[in-house]
């Protein structure tokens, strides 16, 4: 399983929105095509629901599966059927 860790989001030990979503639109969401994915949370860092919510989305259109928590304990997010494919996100 690809783990995609929150902290590449986030700015001096926050959130910003404008810097996030800078970020997120920057960042390459084909590296995860058809893969299992776990989304980690950043233990020091308090990361708003909304942002897990826009990484879920992204990832939901290239992932296989999206899991979010840590390597001993996640709870499913999204999975793909066999019958769906994922979309082109390129830019």
């Amino acid at each position: 399983m690809d783990i995609l860790d929150m902290s590449v989001f986030i700015e001096d030990g926050i959130v910003a929105e404008s810097a996030f979503f800078e970020k997120v639109d920057k960042f390459d969401w084909n590296a995860f095509r058809d893969k299992r994915v776990l989304v980690k949370g950043c233990g020091t860092t308090i990361i708003p629901p909304w942002a897990f919510m826009v990484i879920a989305a992204r990832l939901a259109d290239v992932a296989k599966r999206v899991r979010y928590g840590n390597d001993h304990f996640s709870t499913p997010i999204f999975s793909r059927t066999s019958k769906e494919s994922a979309t082109d996100v390129s830019g």
